[in-house]
């Protein structure tokens, strides 16, 4: 995760086949805590892996998939790269869309704290974004790494990188 000036960054992902892949972001989502904000893909990651979505955004990327502001930047693309990408993103449809949920979330309970009945939390979210995985220890650990990753990125100076695994992958 590369921090620019004023809100852009982006990030790059070494796949496992050796290509590169920069995603540009700008946008943050608020977690509370002494930094109260984390940029988006960085709380993607967080939550994704801490929650085992395997094909939210980075699953996504990692498997050959290409989202929006998401591009192939180094390395030899196997044949028909483009389609492929195109393929993978629309079979993840619903668990990238999950996962768009699943972060706001997280960062919402990052800001207020845990619940103790997670009843109300699963009726805002709702039965089709309900994920077994969102137990009160899944979401109090996926809380604790929003806060350090926060504070990880606010020390940035612009320029600097923050290096981030994605099983396996940086």
């Amino acid at each position: 995760m590369h921090k620019g000036t004023g809100q852009r960054y982006h990030s790059t992902l070494r796949r496992g086949d050796g290509v590169l892949v920069r995603l540009e972001g700008g946008s943050y989502n608020t977690v509370g805590g002494p930094v109260p904000r984390v940029p988006h893909d960085i709380a993607h990651l967080v939550v994704e892996r801490g929650l085992g979505v395997d094909r939210g955004l980075w699953g996504v990327l990692a498997a050959g998939g290409l989202v929006q502001n998401a591009s192939f930047v180094q390395g030899r693309l196997p044949p028909h790269a483009k389609r492929q990408a195109g393929a993978v993103s629309d079979a993840a449809g619903e668990q990238l869309r999950q996962a768009e949920v699943l972060v706001r979330l997280c960062a919402d309970v990052a800001a207020a704290g845990v619940p103790r009945d997670l009843t109300a939390l699963r009726r805002t979210v709702g039965e089709r974004w309900w994920s077994p995985a969102l137990t009160p220890d899944a979401l109090g650990d996926v809380r604790r790494e929003l806060h350090t990753a926060a504070r990880a990125w606010d020390e940035l100076a612009p320029g600097e990188a923050l290096e981030l695994a994605w099983r396996g992958t940086t």
